[in-house]
C-alpha cells in the first residue's frame, strides 16, 4: 500500500523522540529530513588525475565521497586537476516511498523508478527484482540497482561501460567539459530523481574512464545521514597515460652503426652511413590502455621528416604489432657479408602497403618542404582504428591492441647532394605522433629523433719541384673495415673539378672511380661513413714517383648519449697518426685532411750520352744497322760461351 513521504518523515521523528533525542540535537532541521519536491537539484563534477597524484606520492586513500563539498580533497590534488572530460547525465526516474504491508507488519523503504528499457536490459534487472510497476515503469530499491551495476562492470566491464556510455549519448545531456584549471563542471535546475552518470568523452591522456555510476538528487550523506541535501558534488578520478615515440636509425646496406655501440650493430638513435647507403629507419609506440568507447583513439598520425639529403624509398613502408616493447625492440637482423637485414619477422601482425602505396589499415602521403626536407605522414584510418579500439571478443576487456607496440619500418637512401651535412651536426630526422581520444580539443603530441652522420676527405696534392699537371693524378679509394666486406668507392664527380661524393661501392677495383684534384691541388671525397679507407695513387705526372704503398684513413665516433638524441664526435688518424679533422660551415670534424707529396724520379742517362763501353758499342753497332747489331750481339753471346768452356 502506498503511503505519502510525509509520513515516513514523521515515523522517523518520532522514533528519535521515543530515543530521547531532541529536535535540537539533531544535525540536520525537521525540514532537512523530508524531500522538498517544489525544490531542483545541482550536479557538480571536479576530475582529478589519480596517476599524476599517486605518482607525486598523494595518497587519497583517506578520502571518502559524502556526496557534499569536500574542502580537504581540493586542497591535496589541486595541483592534479583534469580539464577536458565530458560528463554526460540520463534521468532514469522518480524517488518514492513504498510501504508493503503483510499479515505480520508493513516494510516501508525508498524506492526508484527506472523508465530505460535499455539501461535495465544493460544492468540485467528482471522482474523479480521489480518492487513496483506504476504507469508501466518498474520501481526498484536502491540495493537491487547498485548490486546489479556492481555485478555487471564485474562480469564484463568494456560491454557494460560501452552500453551506458551509448545510452546516454542517445538519450542524456552532455554536460560541459570540466574546466583546465579546476577540473569542475556542473549543472543545475535539475528535476529531483534517479540519475545515470556516465563519462562519454575524455582528453588524450586519459586511459581509463570512471565506472558509470548512479546518483539520487537530492541525496542522504552517505557518512552521517542527516538528511536530504540538493546540490551532489562528486570528485571522480581518472588513471593517465600516454603513448610512447621512439625513432631509431640503422645502416641496412653495411650494418655497422658505429664504434661504441653495445652490439657494434643495428638500430640506435645515431648511425654513420655514405651517400648512396639504404638507411633503415623505424619508430617504435606503445599504444595507451583502451577500456571503453569513451577512451577509444579517434586519431593517431605519424609525421616524419628527412633532412635536405636524404630521400624516402616511396611505399615500402610495413607496420608490425607486437604484445610487447621488447618484443618490438629486438626483432630484426643486421646485415652480414651472406645476408642482408631483415625486420619485421616475429611480429604478431604486420599491415603493408598495396601496389599504390596505400595500407588497408592506414594512409601513406608524401610532401616537399621549401628548406629541401621530405614529409611522409602514415596515419591510421577508419578501418585501422577500429581495429584498434574493438576487442578481440566479449571476453576482452580492452581495445584489441591496448599497450601493443607497434613499429613502422621504412627506408631512406642518402643522396649525393651538397646538401647533405657532414661532420658532427649530424643529419636530424624527425617523427611526431599526433593522438586524439573523444575530446575533441584535446590532442597529444609527441616528437623524438635519430641522425644521420657523414664525413670526407680533403686530399692535398703537392709536386716536389713545383708542378701542376694535377689532371695526370688520380686516386681510388677502398674501404677495409665493413661489417659486410671490403669495397671499393664510387663517386660521382661534382660539376666543381676535384669534388667527388660517395654514391656506392663495388667489389671490383675496375669499377672503382679514379678521382683527380682541381687545378690547385685539392681532392674532396664527400659521403663517407666510419670506417677505415685505404687510398690508391694509381697515377701520378711523369716525372715523379707513385707513393710506395696505400695511405689508411680511419675515422673513429664518440657516442654521447643525449635526452631525445644523442650525438657522435668524430676523430681520424692518418697512417696511425692523429690528424686534426676540419670544419665544413657550422660542423665541426667533418674532413679528414691529408697531403700527398710526389717526389721527382731518378734521371737516367739519355740514348746517345755517355755510359758504359758496352752500352757505347751497341750503339755504334745498332747505328750500323739492324742485321749488323743483330751479328755484333750473337758475337759477343758466342764468345761468353766459349770463355765458359774453357
Amino acid at each position: 500500500m502506498k503511503q505519502k513521504m510525509h509520513r515516513f518523515t514523521a515515523m522517523g521523528l518520532a522514533l528519535c523522540a521515543a530515543l530521547g533525542l531532541s529536535g535540537t540535537a539533531l544535525a540536520y532541521t525537521p525540514q532537512d529530513a523530508t524531500i522538498d519536491y517544489g525544490h531542483t537539484a545541482s550536479l557538480t563534477v571536479t576530475k582529478y588525475d589519480l596517476t599524476a597524484a599517486t605518482q607525486a606520492g598523494v595518497s587519497t586513500g583517506g578520502l571518502v565521497s559524502t556526496g557534499k563539498e569536500n574542502h580537504e580533497a581540493e586542497t591535496m590534488l589541486q595541483d592534479y586537476t583534469l580539464g577536458g572530460v565530458e560528463f554526460t547525465y540520463l534521468r532514469l526516474g522518480g524517488i518514492d516511498m513504498y510501504s508493503d504491508q503483510d499479515a505480520a507488519n508493513a516494510t516501508v523503504q525508498v524506492i526508484y523508478g527506472v523508465d530505460n528499457e535499455d539501461v535495465r536490459d544493460t544492468l540485467g534487472l528482471t522482474s523479480e527484482d521489480v518492487v513496483k510497476t506504476e504507469g508501466g515503469i518498474p520501481w526498484y530499491t536502491s540495493d537491487t540497482l547498485i548490486d546489479a551495476l556492481e555485478e555487471q562492470l564485474t562480469a564484463n566491464r568494456r560491454a557494460t561501460k560501452d552500453a551506458l556510455e551509448a545510452e546516454a549519448n542517445q538519450s542524456g545531456t552532455a554536460m560541459a567539459l570540466t574546466d583546465d584549471i579546476t577540473g569542475t563542471t556542473s549543472v543545475d535546475g535539475l528535476d529531483l530523481g534517479l540519475y545515470l552518470v556516465v563519462e562519454t568523452e575524455v582528453p588524450e591522456n586519459v586511459t581509463s574512464t570512471v565506472n558509470p555510476f548512479l546518483v539520487s538528487l537530492p541525496m542522504m550523506d552517505t557518512q552521517t545521514a542527516d538528511g536530504w541535501f540538493y546540490d551532489v558534488h562528486v570528485y571522480p578520478k581518472n588513471e593517465t597515460g600516454n603513448p610512447t615515440l621512439e625513432k631509431e636509425v640503422a645502416d641496412l646496406a653495411h650494418g655497422i652503426s658505429f664504434s661504441g655501440d653495445i652490439d657494434g650493430l643495428g638500430y640506435r638513435d645515431v648511425a654513420t652511413g655514405s651517400t648512396g647507403d639504404v638507411m633503415g629507419y623505424r619508430y617504435l609506440s606503445t599504444l595507451p590502455t583502451i577500456t571503453s568507447n569513451a577512451t577509444q583513439l579517434t586519431q593517431y598520425r605519424f609525421e616524419d621528416m628527412l633532412s635536405p639529403g636524404l630521400e624516402y624509398n616511396q611505399n615500402d613502408v610495413i607496420v608490425c604489432w607486437y604484445e610487447s616493447y621488447e618484443a618490438a625492440q629486438k626483432d630484426y637482423t643486421v646485415a652480414t657479408p651472406n645476408t642482408p637485414a631483415t625486420q619485421g619477422a616475429n611480429a604478431v601482425e604486420i599491415w603493408e602497403c598495396n601496389e599504390k602505396g596505400q595500407g588497408t589499415y592506414f594512409d601513406l602521403s608524401y610532401s616537399n618542404g621549401s628548406d629541401g626536407s621530405t614529409m611522409m605522414t602514415l596515419q591510421f584510418n577508419e578501418a585501422g582504428l577500429e581495429r584498434i579500439n574493438t576487442p578481440v571478443d566479449n571476453s576482452q576487456q580492452e581495445g584489441r591492441y591496448s599497450d601493443w607496440t607497434c613499429v613502422v619500418y621504412y627506408t631512406a637512401k642518402i643522396n649525393s647532394t651538397e646538401d647533405m651535412i657532414l661532420g658532427d651536426e649530424g643529419n636530424p630526422n624527425t617523427v611526431t605522433l599526433t593522438w586524439e581520444r573523444t575530446s575533441q580539443d584535446y590532442i597529444g603530441t609527441l616528437t623524438d629523433e635519430a641522425k644521420v652522420y657523414s664525413y670526407g676527405i680533403h686530399l692535398t696534392k703537392k709536386f716536389s719541384a713545383g708542378g701542376t699537371n694535377f689532371d695526370a693524378v688520380q686516386f681510388i679509394t677502398q674501404n677495409v673495415t665493413n661489417a659486410t666486406g671490403n669495397y671499393y668507392v664510387v663517386a660521382e664527380a661534382n660539376p666543381a673539378k676535384g669534388v667527388y661524393y660517395a654514391t656506392g661501392t663495388t667489389t671490383n677495383v675496375d669499377e672503382a672511380t679514379r678521382m683527380t684534384p682541381d687545378e690547385t691541388g685539392h681532392l674532396y671525397l664527400y659521403g663517407v661513413e666510419e670506417d677505415t679507407y685505404q687510398l690508391t695513387e694509381t697515377q701520378t705526372d711523369a716525372g715523379y714517383t707513385l707513393l710506395e704503398d696505400v695511405i689508411t684513413v680511419d675515422i673513429d665516433t664518440k657516442y654521447t648519449p643525449g635526452v631525445q638524441v644523442g650525438s657522435l664526435t668524430a676523430t681520424a688518424t692518418v697512417d696511425g697518426y692523429s690528424a686534426t679533422m676540419e670544419a665544413m660551415g657550422n660542423s665541426g670534424n667533418a674532413l679528414v685532411p691529408l697531403t700527398v707529396l710526389n717526389t721527382r724520379g731518378f734521371d737516367l742517362p739519355e740514348t746517345g750520352g755517355k755510359g758504359t763501353m758496352v752500352t757505347t758499342v751497341v750503339g755504334i753497332v745498332l747505328a750500323s744497322g739492324m742485321l749488323t747489331g743483330c751479328i755484333a750481339l750473337r758475337y759477343w753471346k758466342r764468345k761468353g760461351e766459349l770463355d765458359e768452356k774453357k
